[in-house]
């Protein structure tokens, strides 16, 4: 036998429950802070600051928020103990609102609404009746009233057909709510019945047993879901008089609802066991459920959040216990059911808003990602693994040659066999074009190449990689 060459393809998702065996050449076992979106490989994009001052608290923080209006966006963080807004006058950070008695990032929500002519933000926080911020005054008021018996504690809050939904109450934990139809004097802060018509009245209604309590809402075109600790239910219908509540019969692992985020009508949560989403009528697992099964079952996901930004889901998490904030986000791309892991940073909470991510670190950083080469001044450390290579042929010896390459930047190259570890780094042909040529070392029958990049540089390689290499039968 003699010199042979093999063409790697194009680089792709992180795949972690297979054996490599399994694995097609483009998946990856080990990957992190990459885009492959493109078929290159290529270091993914940082973020940038919104505003340069920290965020200072003397107790965690537990979630954050941006309120865009027509007149600018307002900057929320929220910790255990404390509401702060940035005010962007004074250039500071300055406390909004003192919660007396503490909140949890995990029974907090937060919902865009009309109050008659009037638009706000409502926050529910599970320890006290809900708040409204306002905008335009940049204050904090109280939501409801005893006299419209709103005035109550809850955790979670969703608008489904015009009305106000919502649930979570400590003293009734299956109990949810609804307020009267806006229109006609009537408001959503008016969740009293109505004697003169039951379809413009308001109500509540106790869903399954008070043991299993709701933990999550979520409105989608046609349906609103009723998570609870132990169940799913549906509630079908636009008015009191056709309201019908049905258990979701499926077996899954329930999420916190900060682990659910909505995406072309279907809601996708990530639990323990994988990617679940619910597709208006049940609750399905994702092609790709079991991906990254290895870093879930060690991971902590009492504290995670979720968004969608584009055709890409983000779930930030804690791959390991005894971390105070998250520090790693996955990466879902919908369109082609691949993940992506990124680190390097903590991660509060995050939403999107006109388009772009923004997050808030554990540090106190508001930042948005943009077209940055780092994360706000931290070098990116980014690599993909190949799988272990036999290339069809376990009983013959690969002695590894070269790669030809095109691509940018700076590039480190590990090739691992059984004749032990090699490692080069070297820069890719600026030229238009350009060929760049790596010679590798290592003899063995199977093989793996890692790529990654130097001194958190970024670099592209393109695909496909051609590996040039000797085999040879063994004795």
């Amino acid at each position: 036998m003699a010199y042979q060459t093999v063409s790697l393809p194009s680089f792709g998702s992180v795949r972690m429950d297979l054996a490599d065996g399994l694995l097609k050449p483009d998946m990856s076992p080990d990957a992190c802070n990459i885009d492959t979106r493109s078929g290159a490989l290529c270091t993914a994009k940082g973020f940038s600051r919104v505003m340069p001052e920290l965020v200072e608290t003397e107790t965690p923080f537990e979630r954050m928020y941006v309120y865009a209006t027509e007149r600018g966006s307002r900057y929320l963080a929220v910790a255990q103990d404390m509401m702060y807004l940035y005010d962007a006058v004074s250039g500071i950070w300055r406390p909004l609102y003192q919660f007396e008695r503490g909140v949890t990032g995990e029974c907090m929500d937060f919902l865009k609404v009309r109050i008659g002519t009037a638009d706000r933000l409502l926050i529910a926080c599970g320890t006290e009746p809900m708040l409204t911020f306002d905008a335009e005054t940049n204050l904090i008021a109280v939501f409801g009233t005893s006299e419209k018996e709103s005035y109550k504690t809850v955790s979670f809050a969703e608008l489904y057909f015009g009305r106000l939904f919502a649930a979570g109450d400590p003293q009734a934990p299956s109990r949810l709510y609804w307020s009267k139809a806006p229109g006609g004097g009537r408001t959503i802060d008016d969740w009293r019945s109505d004697e003169t018509s039951e379809n413009v009245s308001g109500g509540y209604v106790d869903v399954g047993v008070d043991d299993d309590p709701i933990t999550g809402l979520f409105a989608m075109s046609n349906q609103l879901l009723i998570f609870k600790r132990d169940s799913l239910y549906r509630l079908l219908g636009d008015r009191p008089s056709n309201y019908r509540i049905i258990a979701v019969d499926a077996a899954f692992r329930q999420p916190l609802h900060t682990a659910c985020v909505r995406y072309a009508d279907r809601l996708f949560f990530l639990t323990e066991g994988g990617l679940c989403f619910y597709d208006g009528q049940t609750v399905r697992k994702s092609a790709a459920f079991r991906a990254l099964e290895p870093i879930l079952k060690g991971a902590n996901l009492s504290g995670i959040r979720a968004a969608a930004c584009d055709d890409t889901l983000y779930f930030a998490i804690r791959a390991r216990y005894g971390v105070p904030y998250n520090d790693t986000l996955i990466e879902y791309d919908v369109l082609r059911d691949r993940f992506m892991l990124r680190k390097g940073f903590t991660t509060v909470d995050l939403c999107t808003v006109h388009g772009a991510l923004h997050l808030l670190t554990g540090a106190g950083k508001l930042v948005v990602f943009d077209d940055n080469v780092s994360y706000d001044g931290d070098p990116i450390d980014a690599w993909w693994c190949t799988p272990a290579l036999d290339l069809g042929r376990k009983d013959t010896n690969k002695t590894l040659l070269r790669l030809t390459v095109t691509g940018e930047g700076n590039i480190g190259v590990r090739a691992v066999s059984d004749g032990g570890t090699y490692d080069t780094v070297i820069r890719l042909s600026s030229v238009p074009l350009g060929v760049t040529e790596i010679p590798l070392r290592g003899v063995g029958r199977v093989f793996r190449l890692r790529f990654s990049s130097v001194n958190g540089k970024p670099f592209t390689l393109d695909a496909p990689v051609s590996l040039l290499f000797d085999q040879q039968k063994r004795p």
